[in-house]
This record gives C-alpha cells, structure tokens and sequence, in this order.
C-alpha cells in the first residue's frame, strides 16, 4: 500500500534495520537453488548486499554506474551511463533544455572513461564485471526514487544475457514502482510510498560512504566475487 507519512516518522533507522526488513520479503529457497548473483547499484547497497548474501549464502558484485548532468548545472541528472556502456536518458529534461544527443554521449564517453574506468581499478582491481549470462540478477539498492539508476541496470544486464532481472529495496516511489514491474520479473520492497520525498527522508540515520569504508566492507567479504579468490 502506498504511504504517507509525517515529519521524522521514520521506517528504518539504518540500513542494517532495512536490511533485516528485507530479508523477511526474498524468497530465500528460490534464490539459494537457483543461486542468484546480486548486484549493487550504488556503494550505500553494499552493507544491504553482503549482510543478505552472508544469510543466503550468495555472491555479489557492484554494477559502477555514472550520472550525465545538464550543461552548467551539475544538479540536473539527465541520464546514466553503465560500466557496460548502456545510458538511459531522461528524455523530458533533455526535449525541455534543448540538449545534443552529441553532447550525452561525448559525456558518457568521458564518464566511462574517468570515472568507471577508476571505479573497476578501485573496487575490482581492473576485472570486469562478474559474468551474468543466463543467471538470475537480483539488483540490489537502498531507495528508489528516480528511476534512472534502476532502469539504466536493467537495460545493462539484459543486453549482456541475464535469464531473469529482479529489483529489491527497502523503499520505491509508488509511481516508479508500476514503471518498473513491467520490466522486471519481480520487484521486492517493503514500502511503496505515495508523494516520494528522498530517500534519505525515510531513514534514521543514512550517512553517505565513504571509498575507503565500502573498500574495507569489500576486502572483508566471503561474498564479493571479485576478491573471493584471495580469501
């Protein structure tokens, strides 16, 4: 149902009470028998990612993604570029400000390159992502408000094969909610909230990460694919 709610009337304290909450919601025989790979879509999934992979036993890894912003105004995302070279644009935004399919992918071509490029050094010592073909993709995220992100995911991991594309997070907008369902095969969340403020709205506490503490989350895990062969 959806929800409204009123001022600091918070649904999770952190993400560690979301993650619980959502690890009541998966179908946890489902995913264990098929092995399920997820994937994270921002580096404030990761802790969701590793504590329902650590329960499930499951692997994961980060799907590196970079916003495209209007020209002279870097608070207007008007599209998303994946790692693997996928961008989903905001053609509202780019119709209204008169922007250049040019100028979109000039930028995706330099975010690919200066940021996720980085980010696959960083977090993957270079490796590519996990191989997805013909394996059912969990997308994993703490608030899904805009829906760039997710869908710029689901186009990125159905072109490289992926069987089956589910979403889970512990908070979507309603509306974007029946967008996506019709995308993916499952979505699963604990909350659909009518009216969407921000995500950080609906947590008591969401501080952002920062590199070196989503590195160490990664370096300590049993369940992130790319660093499990060191372990």
């Amino acid at each position: 149902m959806p929800v409204n709610l009123d001022f600091n009337d918070y649904l999770f304290r952190d993400r560690d009470d979301a993650s619980k909450q959502l690890l009541e919601i998966l179908p946890r025989e489902l995913m264990q028998r098929e092995k399920w790979l997820l994937l994270t879509l921002a580096s404030g999934a990761v802790p969701i990612a590793e504590m329902l992979c650590s329960e499930f036993g499951l692997e994961y890894d980060l799907l590196f993604m970079s916003a495209i912003y209007a020209p002279n105004n870097d608070e207007c995302q008007i599209a998303k570029v994946s790692e693997l070279q996928e961008i989903v644009i905001d053609q509202n935004l780019v119709d209204s400000f008169g922007i250049t399919l040019d100028y979109i992918y000039g930028d995706a071509e330099r975010k690919h390159h200066d940021e996720l490029l980085s980010d696959q050094y960083q977090y993957r010592k270079s490796l590519p992502l996990t191989s997805i073909k013909d394996r059912n993709i969990l997308l994993i995220d703490e608030g899904c408000e805009t829906g760039l992100r997710a869908v710029c995911a689901i186009k990125s991991v159905l072109a490289h094969g992926a069987r089956k594309v589910s979403l889970a997070t512990p908070i979507i907008a309603d509306d974007l909610f029946h967008q996506l369902e019709m995308l993916l095969d499952d979505i699963y969340t604990n909350h659909k909230i009518k009216d969407f403020i921000e995500v950080n709205y609906y947590y008591e506490i969401l501080e952002k990460f920062k590199k070196k503490e989503v590195k160490k989350i990664l370096e300590n895990s049993l369940n992130y694919v790319p660093f499990k062969g060191e372990k």
